[in-house]
């Protein structure tokens, strides 16, 4: 008796140290860096995720350049995990990234059939960087690509659309105080730039726009969406 109930506890943990666990991808905002997303790729760790921070050069190509590069890495992903999700968390600028990534003609089916969440994202610009393109100094410090984009345009309708196939989140911040952005804001981007015209889960959070990334709030909503059935809600 003691035999078999040995043999079947080394089954058991035999089986669930070879299940593979699903990918999930990290990528940072504008003028950020890999260890932007450390707090939440952590937090995704504990709960056995599979995770990579995706680190780019942001100021230093157009927004599509970022998301070609990143399909390059979505299809070493989708190849060695064929037919299991690849789900995302994106933090301002890198869920334009995502979006064009996921627009890409070469972007993998694995990656239209996870979960995306995207936090803080500029989806209909940013009036708080266009009102900074008027200064020599702003345009000089964003560069001509990216940070161009982001001074200039009032929606990304040319990067296509999320696919209807993945569960999106969106988490926008309120704590900010900014004279010059219309509304509640996290200081950089208003909450009314971060809708998006489809059916996705939405939580507004009082944090600014550079700390809601180290939000503990923020990282147990993430992680509750990623790892839970979640029913999209039309936004009201």
């Amino acid at each position: 008796m003691l035999k078999k109930t040995i043999v079947f506890i080394f089954c058991t943990i035999s089986l669930f140290a070879t299940e593979e666990k699903e990918q999930v991808i990290c990528l940072h905002g504008f003028m950020g860096a890999s260890w932007n997303m450390d707090f939440l790729a952590k937090s995704l760790k504990k709960d056995g995720w599979d995770v990579l921070v995706w680190n780019y050069k942001s100021r230093d190509s157009l927004i599509q350049e970022h998301g070609i590069r990143l399909v390059d890495t979505i299809r070493i992903i989708a190849q060695q995990h064929p037919g299991k999700p690849i789900h995302f968390v994106a933090h301002s600028m890198g869920g334009l990234v995502l979006l064009s990534a996921l627009n890409c003609p070469s972007c993998p089916n694995e990656a239209k059939i996870g979960k995306i969440v995207l936090i803080a994202p500029p989806l209909k610009g940013s009036a708080w960087g266009r009102w900074l393109s008027q200064f020599s100094l702003a345009r000089w410090i964003a560069k001509d690509f990216s940070g161009r984009e982001l001074m200039t345009k009032e929606e990304f309708d040319d990067l296509g659309r999320y696919p209807s196939s993945c569960k999106k989140m969106i988490i926008a911040g309120s704590l900010g105080f900014n004279p010059f952005i219309s509304g509640a804001n996290d200081g950089t981007v208003a909450v009314a730039e971060t809708f998006l015209d489809m059916p996705h889960k939405r939580i507004v959070i009082k944090r600014g726009h550079k700390t809601i990334v180290f939000s503990k709030k923020v990282a147990n909503s993430v992680r509750n969406f990623l790892k839970e059935e979640v029913s999209l809600e039309d936004v009201k």
